[in-house]
């Protein structure tokens, strides 16, 4: 994006008509990058140059295929973070453990590795009940790096504790959100012997 974005500036720099003949240039002489930012081929970018001959046009041009490169690659970036966070998050809900009708969870190792966005909901499902909360608590007390926590779920939500206090955080619904599921074992009942 370094190039994409130094091409940004310098078509805003040169937008008078008497400099706009510069863009071209600018963009010739950095093809390789800008064609690797732009994520097509040295002859897809040169052939795009042919075909625009308009300055004025091609510096429009430019700017809003910047937009758009930076959009999409706003959405990978987006993308591969909700993955990795996902990934942590089945991992970490493969390891809770039930204590009677609670799921104790490690919240430090979901603070660290499952947060994606402020807005987005942490999830936590089992058979009997799902507790959906918003993610900006959560970083939020991230933030505090406090190292003495401790969390469980049941069906009235999500509770955090540390030495001096805790919270309870009640489950939200917001189907518009996007979200991390944690996907938590089913109890397993004891065995008399």
């Amino acid at each position: 994006m370094k190039a994409l974005n130094d091409l940004r500036r310098f078509i805003i720099a040169k937008s008078s008509a008497e400099e706009q003949h510069e863009i071209r240039e600018h963009v010739k002489e950095n093809i390789a990058e800008l064609a690797q930012d732009f994520c097509v081929t040295t002859g897809t970018l040169q052939t795009a140059l042919d075909n625009v001959p308009d300055d004025s046009a091609l510096a429009c041009r430019l700017l809003e295929t910047i937009r758009q490169s930076a959009a999409l690659q706003r959405d990978r970036r987006k993308a591969g973070r909700a993955k990795a966070a996902q990934a942590s998050a089945d991992a970490l809900a493969s390891v809770a453990r039930w204590n009677g009708d609670r799921a104790e969870v490690d919240i430090l190792s979901i603070l660290s590795s499952c947060l994606t966005k402020r807005q987005d909901l942490m999830v936590f499902t089992t058979g009997t009940f799902t507790i959906a909360v918003y993610q900006a608590v959560l970083f939020d007390l991230a933030k505090l790096k406090k190292r003495d926590l401790t969390a469980f779920v049941d069906a009235k939500g999500l509770h955090i504790r540390w030495t001096t206090g805790g919270l309870n955080l009640v489950s939200q619904i917001d189907a518009e959100a996007d979200r991390i599921v944690l996907s938590l074992p089913a109890k397993v009942a004891a065995v008399a012997a």
